[in-house]
């Protein structure tokens, strides 16, 4: 069971985390304190997998991968200008990226149990529209397309309705016009 998730899943992540600025070593780091938490979790009687393994995995090395961007950043790139603190254009982009994470994940849960498959099937766990035709018994590819397009709207607009959006629109607006 191990080998299978260390061949499986330590690739994506590490090419995630790669592609979000770390290296192959701290996605390597990311992915076992991950692998020690979800194992920590099972561990716990009330612990009850809601999703997929690989979505309860990604979210963890997320996580994990954005506390340690804080803690770079703490300790290395954050200082004082004009009486007020001013974040670097890296730690700005992380903040950002955090903050836009939490609204996209608060607004997902609001979806529909099937949009959620679909938009997990389709963008986080890359099924083909075979499979996921399959494993959801849609009759075709169409079908398929058009439910995935209606839940992506119906996600965009709940993320474009939420105050928080609003202001971290307007907060990435001011804070690249000062760059």
């Amino acid at each position: 069971m191990l080998e299978h998730v260390l061949l499986e899943y330590r690739p994506r992540v590490v090419k995630q985390v790669c592609a979000q600025g770390g290296s192959e070593e701290e996605a390597k780091d990311i992915f076992q304190e991950a692998l020690v938490a979800i194992y920590r979790k099972t561990q716990q009687s009330e612990f009850q997998l809601t999703s997929s393994f690989y979505t309860f995995l990604y979210a963890i090395c997320h996580n994990h991968w954005l506390k340690k961007c804080r803690e770079k950043k703490r300790h290395n790139e954050v200082r004082l200008e004009d009486h007020g603190v001013s974040m670097t254009a890296e730690a700005t982009e992380t903040f950002e990226q955090s903050e836009r994470y939490q609204l996209y994940i608060s607004k997902f849960k609001q979806l529909g149990e099937e949009c959620q498959k679909v938009l997990r099937l389709s963008i986080i766990e890359e099924k083909s529209p075979d499979e996921i035709i399959a494993m959801l018994g849609f009759g075709s590819v169409g079908y398929l397309y058009k439910r995935k397009s209606n839940c992506k709207d119906k996600l965009f607009d709940l993320i474009h309705q939420d105050a928080s959006f609003k202001k971290l629109k307007s907060w990435y607006n001011q804070s690249n016009t000062s760059r």
